[in-house]
């Protein structure tokens, strides 16, 4: 019987629908929605951001050591300033890589992504409607034990009746719990695009802000160092290296606020998805 089958009104040929359109969803639908899940649990459970993490707050880390302003009357540290914008470099270098490697990655994953997200979306939907439809007509089944639950009735006939209304509660039951895996998929969904969205912002903020912030003042360190003929650096390149390291500053806090977000969804998005199978669960 397919779902744009009405049945007879009779309690048992309604149960019996509601029945198939119950097996249905645990046979096939079901199962292909938990597929999907499982394939893009897999996934999410290789976006890892510690490593990127690390990585830019030892850029912060680095910029905030270096030290501009020598103390009062000495010479102008150049060899060890020379250290600090090299270990600034260093920083910035393995931020770089990390980055780019992140920005690659969502950049060749994202689209398969919205892919099975659609998918999520589609199954859901479809499984939704094929609840709704098989609660329906239990709804009509208990109308119609209704009408046939009086006081006359035989007593074989008030056990088949009664027999008949658990079978339904059984099945009303299911049912629920299948519309409740839909809302579980709804959830991830959701979750799902955000955390899409915010990588795409992330990767945005590594590639357009950071690292050119973080090239611009490694370019004015060593401005510096190569127009140095005396012991103190021009004011004027010193506050233009200020400002540098004030902007990549700037830079790496939107970052680094962008990444904890993110993290943040992902773990939301583990933890929904893993909700998800707790749900599918009792429906095998």
């Amino acid at each position: 019987m397919t779902e744009y089958t009405m049945p007879t009104r009779s309690a048992s040929s309604l149960a019996a629908a509601a029945q198939q359109v119950l097996h249905d969803l645990a046979g096939r639908r079901v199962p292909r929605l938990a597929s999907v899940r499982e394939r893009l649990q897999d996934a999410e459970a290789t976006w890892t951001l510690g490593e990127l993490n690390r990585a830019l707050h030892a850029l912060q880390d680095a910029s905030a050591a270096v030290d501009f302003l020598p103390a009062r009357g000495r010479a102008f540290p150049f060899a060890e300033f020379r250290r600090q914008g090299a270990a600034l470099a260093a920083a910035a270098q393995r931020l770089a890589t990390l980055g780019l490697h992140f920005v690659g990655r969502h950049a060749a994953d994202a689209a398969l992504t919205r892919l099975l997200w659609a998918e999520v979306q589609m199954e859901s939907r479809s499984i939704d409607k094929r609840a709704r439809q098989g609660l329906l007509w239990l709804g009509g089944m208990e109308q119609a034990l209704a009408t046939r639950r009086t006081p006359a009735t035989a007593e074989v006939s008030r056990r088949a009746l009664q027999e008949l209304g658990r079978r339904g509660e059984a099945l009303q039951d299911r049912l629920h719990r299948v519309q409740g895996l839909c809302g579980a998929a709804r959830a991830a969904r959701n979750l799902g695009d955000q955390v899409l969205a915010h990588r795409t912002a992330l990767c945005k903020l590594l590639h357009e802000e950071l690292r050119p912030a973080s090239l611009q003042l490694q370019q004015r360190l060593q401005a510096l160092l190569d127009g140095a003929d005396t012991q103190h650096p021009e004011p004027a390149q010193l506050l233009a290296a200020i400002d540098a390291r004030h902007e990549l500053e700037v830079a790496a806090t939107r970052t680094v606020a962008e990444l904890q977000h993110l993290q943040c969804l992902q773990n939301e998005l583990h933890t929904q998805l893993a909700w998800m199978a707790q749900k599918a669960r009792p429906l095998a």
